[in-house]
């Protein structure tokens, strides 16, 4: 086991070899031979987030793609001392310790390799202009939504302000280019006989995902990194630290009888009680976000339910609480909205709410009226 803790940090450490280029990950009963070292790197604040880094290192140690320290100094050296193109300062980007802390550090990896160098290549970091920008943003919006769009756009500013910092640049001309806000507002609610179909026609190890997404509102990797330990069945919460939640702020999320139980027979299944790990499994195995992916494509379809996304199931939630009388102060500390703008982005109104506020002003104006009409007037004087 390479991981560790200190303090309030984890640390991630396993004995390699250096060649001066990469390392070469070696048994752990290996320490004692020689040219073996231990080598150390901080994975964060919260155990689940350095399991995820741990995993990182190891598969990169194991393929030989962790350049040395050496190797990622004489890395930065060069592109910092040479006319830098976009790809040489991309290789070195992705070394940074600082970046290589970021939880999102997989995606950039990927994205930078795949998208953004293809698309800049070669071009010197000094020579991109304004119009490249617009262009990477044009090239980028014919295959993908205007939000994604924006991903891409941001992780540019900061592989550019990165490189100001160190002198290769004299201003970041992504922030000169501008980021049109996406009109990605859905309103779609799942109706009962819906909610029906998914939730009955799930296999067995997706159902408790669904209704834990179903009855409150969390986000999927709340939902999907949830661990035992952080599950109170006697209170009837969920206890979400800051390293999981959008906001970065711990949160305490009610849950239901319904749930509620669920979650118990979850807990007791096999006849032990799980107190550590996932709390929901596949084969034994935390559920990923391609595997959830692939069975909501296949239940949406099978039960013909269109225009429907796992996060929708927090809309779902917030319409539901809203119209079951719960005051909006508390739906948003339950769902973790820090104002009410987010609040109503979420509440959906439904046709029957409509409906019924139709059937309440006539019921109102008739009353007004045959009041009105039952007043006696009062004489007037001559």
């Amino acid at each position: 086991m390479g991981l560790a803790r200190r303090g309030k940090v984890y640390y991630v450490q396993f004995p390699v070899i250096d060649d001066g280029k990469t390392l070469r990950l070696m048994p752990f009963g290996s320490r004692t031979l020689p040219g073996v070292k231990m080598r150390r790197w901080k994975a964060g604040r919260s155990k689940e987030e350095a399991e995820k880094q741990e995993a990182i290192i190891k598969t990169r140690l194991v393929a030989e793609d962790m350049p040395s320290k050496a190797a990622a100094e004489q890395a930065l050296v060069e592109a910092e001392q040479t006319a830098t193109t976009f790809a040489q300062w991309a290789k070195a980007y992705v070394e940074i310790e600082e970046v290589k802390a970021l939880r999102s550090y997989r995606f950039r990896r990927k994205q930078i390799e795949n998208v953004m160098v293809p698309f800049f290549g070669s071009k010197r970091l000094q020579g991109i202009a304004v119009k490249d920008v617009e262009d990477f943003r044009r090239a980028l919006s014919i295959a993908r939504e205007p939000a994604t769009v924006n991903v891409y756009h941001n992780l540019l500013k900061h592989m550019l302000k990165h490189a100001m910092k160190r002198d290769l640049l004299m201003r970041n001309v992504a922030c000169l280019v501008t980021a049109p806000k996406p009109d990605n507002r859905r309103d779609r609610v799942l109706t009962p006989d819906e909610w029906k179909m998914l939730h009955g026609t799930a296999p067995e190890w997706f159902k408790p995902v669904l209704l834990t997404g179903y009855h409150t509102g969390m986000r999927l990797n709340e939902v999907l990194g949830l661990t035992w330990e952080r599950v109170d069945l006697e209170k009837g919460r969920i206890f979400l630290p800051g390293s999981l939640t959008k906001n970065k702020k711990d949160r305490e999320v009610p849950i239901t009888p319904t749930l509620r139980g669920r979650l118990r027979e979850l807990r007791q299944h096999g006849g032990v009680a799980r107190i550590g790990g996932y709390v929901f499994t596949k084969d034994g195995h935390r559920i990923s976000d391609s595997v959830k992916d692939r069975e909501m494509r296949r239940l949406c379809l099978d039960q013909k339910i269109d225009d429907f996304r796992f996060h929708d199931l927090r809309h779902c939630a917030v319409t539901a609480m809203s119209e079951a009388g719960v005051a909006p102060e508390v739906i948003m500390k339950a769902i973790g909205h820090s104002d009410v703008e987010m609040y109503l982005r979420y509440r959906s109104v439904q046709p029957a709410a409509l409906d019924a506020a139709v059937a309440q002003l006539d019921t109102y104006l008739k009353t007004a009226q045959s009041n009105t009409n039952q007043t006696p007037r009062q004489a007037t004087s001559s």
